[in-house]
């Protein structure tokens, strides 16, 4: 996600110190009592739904986000029809829903960088539109997606909110006042947002979060503020959506990225996008993710969509509809036209239909997969950014691999890492499997194993990196096999885009065979 903080003269004015909060929001849809969602649409947990995040930042008049400031193309894609894009345009909202219908999304969510107080801003402005929008297609007959809200949390570090005399404030959510800067940011946005319109899973409205790093500070009982408080204020409590890194009980976790990384799976979400291309925006290293002709936005689809119906998450989150800074759109564009718009729409139907596609594998009924002397057999090592690192080593008659240090990381750990054929892993949802490691018996203290657990109580991040057992190394230099039970497995490639690893505590450690076994 790209960020472009721009503060305008004048947007406090009538604020005083900026050590108030507004008492009342900018919208009309406030203070409002249970009744008023009675008979409101609504998702039912469990539901197979598709949401998109929606940037709506553009205007086509002012050049804001089209044209950078030294007059270079500020997009990487660009909008297959420029004439009259605007966030005040009810009629480019009203094409970007209309496609949306098309593409089979059920919500979009506005990436909304409201500051409380700054109420001139695009991301106040957009709303009233695209809810004319909305309207205007439901007179028409027509089913547009719903509204939730992606709540752009870069805010709660770059706002021009001023507090103590200072020109920034650094929201602390640990306080009183930093939850409720928080809380007003929210109670804005759905000011503007008739109930009608809400995105919602059992009555409550969808909220994504973005990072929590943008927060000065944290508490466990910041999301249970927000609660109450949305409760007092409008008479239900909002479907919180959460990445790993927020303190606090949420409704169901999901982590940006899909679109460089995807699919990212968790209990309720799976996020995914078509590839990745920032090259437009200054100051930025490369990073591309090829799109491959629509390839990788299949593949990510037939990923998500391999996973047994049973116990796959059912919310998708494509990232993105509209970023065209950074290349994650879907939306009809002059480079792709509506090749993705179709390929959603293809996907999505066998989502609401809870396809289970069952793809070829030579692993599928297979007993057990194996990475074995340097071969991949259904099981592979996977290098990982910073910490995953190893060599090739030949031990003997043994080919076999040895972790090693990341040079630019000297004091990182180590760890050796491995990803599960997903057709073979994708059936194990909840069962226990037999893992067994030939190791070396010498050159480190001890390993364990870390791996991809459905018990969210264990490991971290709702059951990611679940230890289990600890094997003491000797120096005998001879080859050993440790044996290891693993219950309740995921593997869904959540340990850093693995199923698995081998956390290595004094040393290095050289393995030259490993197998994962239904029990």
């Amino acid at each position: 996600m790209i960020f472009v903080v721009v503060f305008c003269a004048g947007c406090s004015a009538g604020f005083g110190a900026d050590d108030r909060l507004p008492a009342k929001p900018p919208g009309k849809y406030f203070a409002l009592s249970p009744e008023a969602h009675k008979n409101a649409e609504t998702f039912k947990a469990g539901q197979p739904i598709v949401g998109t995040t929606y940037f709506y930042w553009y205007d086509i008049e002012s050049k804001s986000h089209i044209i950078d400031g030294d007059g270079s193309d500020a997009l990487t894609t660009h909008p297959a029809d420029m004439n009259g894009i605007s966030y005040k345009s009810v009629s480019w909202h009203k094409r970007q829903l209309t496609d949306m219908v098309e593409a089979g999304v059920d919500f979009l969510m506005p990436v909304f960088w409201g500051v409380p107080a700054r109420y001139d801003g695009w991301s106040f402005a957009g709303l009233g539109p695209l809810v004319q929008a909305q309207s205007e297609l439901e007179a028409e007959g027509a089913k547009p997606p719903k509204i939730g809200l992606f709540y752009d949390t870069s805010i709660l570090m770059w706002n021009d909110f001023r507090r103590d005399g200072k020109g920034n404030y650094h929201v602390d959510l640990s306080t009183e006042f930093g939850r409720d800067w928080f809380y007003t940011a929210m109670r804005d946005y759905f000011s503007f947002i008739p109930p009608e319109k809400w995105a919602r899973v059992d009555g409550k409205p969808i909220v994504f979060l973005y990072s929590a790093h943008f927060a000065a500070g944290q508490d466990d009982g910041q999301f249970e503020y927000v609660r109450q408080r949305f409760r007092n204020d409008f008479g239900i409590e909002p479907f919180i959506v959460k990445s790993p890194e927020w303190k606090g009980q949420a409704d169901a976790m999901y982590s940006w990225g899909g679109a460089v990384n995807g699919p990212l799976i968790y209990r309720e979400t799976a996020a995914l996008g078509p590839g990745y291309d920032h090259s437009a925006v200054p100051g930025r290293s490369p990073l591309i993710v090829e799109r491959k002709d629509g390839k990788t936005y299949i593949d990510r689809w037939r990923k998500v969509l391999q996973l047994n119906p049973d116990h796959r998450p059912w919310i998708v989150h494509v990232e993105t509809w509209s970023e065209w800074h950074e290349g994650t759109d879907v939306a009809d564009s002059r480079e792709y036209g509506r090749l993705y718009i179709e390929l959603t729409r293809l996907f999505c139907d066998l989502w609401h239909q809870r396809m289970h596609l069952r793809l070829p594998s030579s692993y599928l009924s297979g007993d057990s997969v194996a990475w074995d002397g340097g071969k991949a057999l259904g099981l592979e090592v996977r290098p990982s950014d910073g910490d995953g690192v190893w060599k090739e080593a030949k031990i003997g008659e043994a080919n076999a691999i040895t972790s090693a240090a990341n040079p630019e990381l000297p004091a990182g750990g180590r760890y050796l890492y491995f990803n599960i054929d997903d057709a073979f892993a994708f059936e194990l949802y909840d069962k226990t499997v037999v893992l067994s490691v030939t190791y070396r018996d010498a050159g480190c203290s001890s390993f364990l194993v870390e791996y991809d657990s459905s018990n969210p109580s264990e490991g971290i991040y709702e059951g990611t990196f679940r230890p289990k057992g600890n094997v003491e190394i000797g120096n005998s230099g001879q080859w050993k096999t440790a044996t290891f039970d693993l219950p309740e497995c995921r593997f869904m490639n959540r340990c850093n885009g693995a199923d698995f690893r081998l956390p290595i505590l004094g040393g290095e450690l050289t393995v030259s065979r490993v197998k994962v076994s239904k029990q």
